[in-house]
């Protein structure tokens, strides 16, 4: 295959200089492409603007047709296996969960918290375009602040968002049926959250965190896998490898795969390419190569 030309919309940066939200567009020629078991930590959603194809997901194989969004939940598989003759144009909106978090959490809402991490079982990721006239609304709203970046932009797009997650919610039964939990629940997991976010690249350990939680580390580890969806130890590695995959796609990037392994808290290299085989289903060299991050 050719090579995926992207054009890039815009970003926005936190306090601590972490990428929080990125938009971009991506125009992808026709074929065939392997399927790579690819996952990230950011919540995805994507408009099609152009050309058909294949999405391989949890769920099965979904088509492509101009017009549908898709939406893909914290480390959700899924891949853009074939593209038709008339290659496929894609707008891709990735953003941090953080970014939709209130610095406390808020019982009465899930979109502050458990949205972005599970929906319910039964909601597909496809949305058809003649149901998504709402959601491409705010979708092209959220790249025009973003193209623009007029005063207050941070917060226009943030506001967006919400109405759009609130539509995903009302109009598309996104919500899984789960248990409330307590403020105090919430707020522990937040908290460590937090860490973890500005401490993944360095040691961490469970007793550390559980401490910062007030908790025991059996129960700890129970309740961050039923409040985020995964283990621990699991978001803690798809937050190093998110940075490992910003590190060797940005361009001119010239870091030799040792720096960058120590640089996202990795020990030794061995241990960085199967942990990132395991998140990408390739080696972070052929990762950089093929454009994985930019397309699927």
């Amino acid at each position: 295959m050719k090579p995926a030309k992207i054009n890039e919309i815009g970003n926005i940066i936190d306090k601590n200089g972490c990428q929080v939200l990125r938009m971009w567009r991506v125009d992808v020629p026709s074929g065939k492409r392997p399927l790579q078991h690819h996952q990230h930590f950011n919540f995805e959603i994507m408009y099609v603007n152009s050309g058909s194809g294949t999405y391989s997901t949890t769920h099965g194989d979904y088509p492509i047709l101009p017009g549908d969004m898709f939406i893909f939940s914290s480390n959700e598989f899924h891949c853009i296996t074939n593209i038709e003759n008339s290659g496929l144009t894609i707008t891709n909106l990735h953003f941090n969960p953080q970014f939709v978090w209130n610095s406390t959490p808020d019982i009465n809402t899930k979109v502050n918290f458990n949205f972005c991490f599970s929906h319910h079982p039964d909601f597909p990721n496809r949305i058809f375009s003649a149901d998504a006239n709402d959601l491409s609304a705010f979708f092209l709203q959220i790249q025009q602040e973003l193209f623009h970046r007029d005063v207050e932009h941070y917060l226009s797009i943030k506001s967006l968002l919400y109405l759009l997650l609130v539509n995903l919610v009302r109009k598309h039964h996104y919500l899984d049926d789960q248990t409330r939990m307590s403020r105090e629940q919430l707020y522990s997991i937040q908290h460590t959250l937090r860490y973890i976010d500005e401490h993944f690249s360095e040691k961490i350990t469970l007793q550390e965190l559980s401490s910062l939680a007030g908790l025991t580390p059996t129960y700890f580890s129970t309740l961050f896998k039923q409040v985020v969806g995964i283990p621990l130890w699991n978001y803690i590695s798809s937050k190093r490898i998110d940075k490992a995959i910003r590190l060797i796609t940005s361009e001119g990037s010239k870091e030799n795969m040792i720096d960058i392994a120590v640089e996202c808290g990795f020990n030794n290299t061995a241990n960085f390419n199967k942990t990132f085989k395991k998140f990408t289903g390739m080696t972070p060299r052929d990762y950089k190569n093929d454009g994985y991050a930019e397309i699927s």
